[in-house]
This record gives structure tokens, C-alpha cells and sequence, in this order.
């Protein structure tokens, strides 16, 4: 089991990508977690022996209720640092011999890195490796003694976003060897099962998207096509074609928005275009580039595939024109941000 557990947090890191039920980047979440908490692999020490006439048979009741308060820093959509308290309720041995058994209860503070995989747009499953800094106190003859350590943690679990702030979560947890049988009398590793809630502050509102319709300069038998235009410097980092979880947003909410709907069943068209700085060809390459994201995007959303194509134009069909001719270095990129955009273009088949 606990070789089961790593291996499912090794393999969920290394194949985690962009979670949206995760928080933004750079947030703080925090929330509270109840369960079961289950001992098991449990060691007895001579004294817990000698409170039970020299015997090392008894009678084990495992299982008891857990739970705890946790934080996190969310450091990229995927990736996670995450902190908390965990009383992991009691386990209750009982002699067989007339002996009065002991009792073993367990807390402690956690630190792990979590790293999350996107199911939906909505649902992630997750992964945590970390270390627990635990308090063990036993009861033995009435003689009540504890031990602290740090032992290794893991978890897998799945989290579920209501909204942009609060999500759900269910998690397995493991914690390796709590309390030493020759100090305190018994030993035990701890898993639990919990649900918990958690909060997360400061997230983003989603990217506006301008919706632009042409108007028709004359009457037509045919409506006129309609543009959205989206701004690449929200919609991507820069140089880069891959979408940011602001891009990401800003598609989701022009798909859903009225105007683009009906085009499920037209011809939809996505122009992407660049500045002026840099290498014409590269600068063409990167429009095309960016275009195929967006469409793939909006294919994913639910656009048939045969109604939608991609096109890169590059430095054409500039719209700041010679507006910044007198800028220079940062001054000019930023000048010349209305021009770095990609087109959603719809018409009649």
C-alpha cells in the first residue's frame, strides 16, 4: 500500500498539467478537513507488555475520527506548497490477560508540495509528498509519556471547484511509523480519509473579451461576418503560443457568450497577428502559431473541428500604423500591444 501511494504522487507529478479547479497562481487558499483516521502496522513495546502480564496478544480498536485545518500557496496552476494541523484521533489496546492495555493519540503540523492534474475545466485529482512533525502520547498503566519525531507523508486525493473561490476536496492521507514502541510503548503508521472545504483568496476575474460586430455598410441578403478580438498580451505570455490560465478564461467566456453560440453551425475563421518587432518570418510563424491554440481551444469547448480553421498573418494589417515610429526599446512594445491580438471571425457556410 504505502509503495502504491508514492508511486501514484511520482507518477501524478510528472504528468500534472494546467489545473483550473486548483487557484490562480500566486493566491493563498485555506480550508478545514473531517474523517476517519485508521491505525495500522502496529508495534508494542516492552512496556505495554509487561501492562498486559508479560503477553503480546490484544484486542486492537483502530479506528477513530480525524480531521484538521490547512494553507496553501498556490505556485502555479499545477503546483502547490501546502501546510497544516492533523489530529489523527486514538487507537485503544486492550489486554487480553486482565492487563489494562494502553491507549495511543496522535497531532502534529505538516509541510508537502501538491501537485494536481486537470480531469475538467472544474475537476482536478492530486497528489502530495511531504514530512508531518507529530506529537505521540500513550497511556499505559496510567503512566502517560510522549514522543515527537518527523516522519514522511503522503496523500492522493481529488478537489472539485464549486466557483472561482470555493472548492471541495477528498483525500487519502498516509503517515509513516508514529511513536517509538521502546520509548512510549507502542507505534503505528496513521492513514485517514477526510473531506474538507477550502477557500481561495485574491482570484482573478475572468478576461473581458470585446465583442465587436461589423455593421453592414449596405443592406446584404447575407448578415455580415462578426469579429472578436482578442488581446494576445492576455492571452499569452510573451513569445510564447501556449495559453495562460487568463487566456484560458477569456475563450471560455467567449464561447459561452451570445454572439458566438449561433456558430456552432457557421464558418469560423481564427486570425492571429504579431507586431512589427522582431523577424517577419518568426513574428509569422508565432501569429500561426497562437491562431492553432485558439481554435483548439474552441474545438475542445465544443466548435466542430469541421467548421473551424487557423491562420497566422504576422506583422500584416497593422492597426497602430506609424503612431509609435518614435518609440524605442519597452516603449515601443508596449505601443505596439494593439497590434499582437488573434481574430475570431464568423460567417455563413
Amino acid at each position: 500500500m504505502k509503495k502504491t501511494v508514492l508511486a501514484l504522487i511520482i507518477v501524478n507529478a510528472f504528468t500534472a498539467t494546467s489545473a483550473l479547479a486548483a487557484g490562480d497562481a500566486g493566491t493563498w487558499y485555506g480550508g478545514a478537513k473531517f474523517g476517519w483516521s485508521h491505525y495500522f502496522d502496529t508495534e508494542t513495546g516492552s512496556k505495554a507488555h509487561e501492562n498486559n502480564s508479560g503477553s503480546n496478544q490484544f484486542d486492537i480498536s483502530r479506528d477513530n475520527v480525524g480531521g484538521g485545518l490547512y494553507t496553501g500557496y498556490q505556485i502555479t496552476p499545477w503546483l502547490a506548497v501546502e501546510g497544516g494541523y492533523d489530529y489523527l484521533g486514538n487507537m485503544q489496546i486492550n489486554g487480553r490477560h486482565g492487563g489494562n492495555g494502553a491507549k495511543l493519540k496522535a497531532q502534529g503540523l505538516q509541510m508537502s508540495l501538491k501537485a494536481s492534474y486537470a480531469v475538467t475545466h472544474n475537476w482536478d485529482i492530486y497528489g502530495r509528498a511531504g514530512a508531518m512533525g507529530y506529537r505521540a502520547e500513550s497511556d499505559v498503566s496510567g503512566h502517560n509519556r510522549f514522543e515527537t519525531g518527523v516522519r514522511p507523508l503522503a496523500a492522493v486525493g481529488t478537489e472539485y471547484a464549486f466557483n472561482k473561490n470555493w472548492a471541495g476536496r477528498v483525500e487519502y492521507q498516509w503517515v509513516s511509523n508514529v511513536g517509538n514502541a521502546s520509548q512510549i510503548g507502542v507505534s503505528s503508521d496513521i492513514s485517514s480519509v477526510t473531506a474538507g472545504v477550502t477557500y481561495r483568496f485574491g482570484q482573478h476575474d475572468d478576461a473581458p473579451v470585446a465583442a465587436t460586430p461589423v455593421a453592414a455598410p449596405a443592406p446584404a441578403p447575407a448578415p455580415e461576418p462578426q469579429h472578436f478580438n482578442l488581446k494576445s498580451d492576455v492571452m499569452f505570455d510573451y513569445n510564447s503560443a501556449t495559453l495562460t490560465p487568463e487566456g484560458q478564461a477569456a475563450i471560455r467566456q467567449l464561447y459561452n457568450s451570445p454572439g458566438l453560440q449561433p456558430a456552432k453551425d457557421k464558418s469560423t475563421v481564427v486570425v492571429g497577428y504579431s507586431d512589427r518587432t522582431g523577424d517577419e518570418a518568426y513574428n509569422q510563424a508565432l501569429s500561426a502559431r497562437r491562431a492553432r491554440t485558439v481554435a483548439d481551444e474552441l474545438v475542445a469547448l465544443g466548435i466542430p473541428a469541421e467548421n473551424i480553421r487557423a491562420e497566422g498573418r504576422g506583422e500584416s494589417e497593422s492597426v497602430t500604423g506609424a503612431t509609435c515610429d518614435d518609440r524605442q526599446a519597452k516603449a515601443l512594445i508596449d505601443c505596439l500591444s494593439p497590434d499582437r491580438r488573434v481574430v475570431v471571425e464568423i460567417t455563413d457556410k
